[in-house]
């Protein structure tokens, strides 16, 4: 019994130990973990143009530098308290600092991007009067400040494009933005005439016959039909004359007034869409819609010395449905186009004008009998003929200025001019306007 108890002692006291020390050991594992948290030292962080090296200064001697991606950039020690970096690639890496102790005494990040300062100099000389400041943003460059005017901005901008291209943040705005007003004045005047003469004639019997003519070449209808009928014996002869004689003019005028800020581009257009087929494959036709009429973009930029710099593009178009096509049955338009582009520069309320835009246009066909067309007098018997003339004047008139505190004003309106006719007016005496239409004397005369 004695020496089965004193082994029984034995081996709990083994197993307690066991237990203790396991115990110890769950203990000591969180303190151990709180030794592995980074070292409270000082950090900062340094900026570097990619391509060039800087100087840099350590607060005390250290016995070894760690970089912690060499590829972004290159450190190299010069002293035991300097060192130089080189930017390599656009990135960011750290620096590890270790004093002659051994301890980790300094953290520098370090941030390789464009030439931050280098740019601050070239603006500084370019504008010396402008508050502009250049800061480093990760791989981008933000500039930032009020500059006095829009050229300024835009010049600023086209410089920080050179050092960081596709990669400028521009934060600067303008004391006070100019807004122009660009007041246009587009005339079109289009004269055309038309004269369509065709014959049908029909000699016939019993035996024979001959026919010749199917009247007038065009699609419109004859204004003028001239019929005889007549014949010898068995013999019948008719013969129809039909005329045709067209004249007309079409003017189109379009008054917009456009504004923009210095710099900014706008755009008018006077018009519509109308819907053009596209095949898409076999048996399916998607819808586009094409704009058309009097379009405008205009782009001003307002220069130091008070003048506007106008990028001006005026076009003019209208639906053509003699030149038509038509895909599976659908009648597709064509477009009659007259545009122009220039870039000029007026002093604010300086007037231009864009003439000489003629379009002259002639055309003639004849449909005859071979041969017998061609015979001295009777030949007009087997002949229809056809001529068209058209004529089209494009004036474009533009008047860029300055706005004023009285632009941005808007009076109230009590309500819309003219007024609804009533019932009476409108039955008994046909007024279906509520106001008289102008005669368009007063900008067309004055644009002739």
């Amino acid at each position: 019994m004695t020496p089965m108890s004193t082994l029984s002692r034995t081996v709990l006291s083994a197993l307690a130990g066991v237990i203790l020390a396991m115990a110890g050991l769950a203990v000591a594992a969180p303190a151990a973990a709180q030794t592995l948290a980074s070292e409270p030292v000082m950090r900062r962080t340094i900026h570097v143009p990619r391509d060039k090296s800087l100087q840099f200064r350590l607060p005390s001697p250290a016995s070894r530098i760690v970089i912690a991606q060499p590829e972004i950039a290159k450190v190299t020690a010069t002293s035991e308290s300097s060192f130089y970096v080189q930017g390599i690639e656009f990135g960011s890496t750290n620096m590890l600092v270790y004093s002659r102790s051994g301890a980790l005494s300094e953290v520098i990040d370090i941030r390789v991007g464009y030439d931050a300062e280098g740019l601050q100099q070239d603006l500084v000389a370019a504008f010396p009067n402008e508050p502009i400041r250049v800061r480093n943003l990760g791989e981008v460059l933000m500039l930032a400040g009020e500059v006095s005017n829009s050229g300024v901005q835009l010049s600023a901008e086209k410089i920080a494009e050179k050092y960081a291209p596709e990669s400028v943040i521009s934060r600067l705005t303008i004391q006070n933005s100019e807004q122009v007003i660009l007041e246009v004045r587009i005339l079109e005047a289009n004269r055309s005439a038309l004269q369509d003469l065709g014959v049908n004639l029909s000699i016939f019997n019993s035996s024979f016959s001959v026919l010749t003519g199917q009247g007038l070449i065009g699609i419109n209808p004859p204004h003028g039909v001239v019929t005889s009928r007549g014949g010898s014996g068995s013999t019948t002869i008719d013969s129809q004359l039909q005329a045709l004689e067209e004249k007309g003019a079409l003017r189109t005028l379009a008054k917009p007034n456009l504004v923009a800020i210095s710099g900014q581009k706008a755009s008018f257009l006077a018009g519509g869409e109308f819907p053009f087929p596209v095949p898409q494959d076999l048996d399916k036709i998607s819808i586009q819609f094409k704009p058309y009429g009097v379009r405008l973009n205009f782009t001003p930029d307002v220069q130091d010395n008070g003048w506007i710099r106008l990028v001006v593009e005026p076009e003019v178009s209208q639906l053509d449905y003699n030149n038509a096509l038509t895909v599976r049955d659908f009648v597709v338009p064509a477009l009659t186009v007259r545009r122009a582009s220039t870039t000029l520069e007026l002093k604010p309320g300086d007037t231009f004008a864009m003439a000489g835009l003629f379009q002259n246009n002639y055309e003639n066909a004849i449909q005859q009998f071979p041969g017998l067309g061609n015979l001295p007098v009777l030949g007009a018997l087997f002949r229809s003929a056809r001529w068209k003339r058209s004529e089209t004047e494009l004036i474009i008139i533009v008047t860029p200025r300055l706005s004023t505190p009285a632009d941005r004003q808007i009076q109230a309106l009590d309500a819309m001019p003219g007024k609804e006719p009533s019932l009476k007016d409108l039955y008994l005496k046909g007024k279906s306007h509520d106001k008289p239409i102008s005669s368009g004397s007063g900008p067309v005369a004055a644009v002739k």
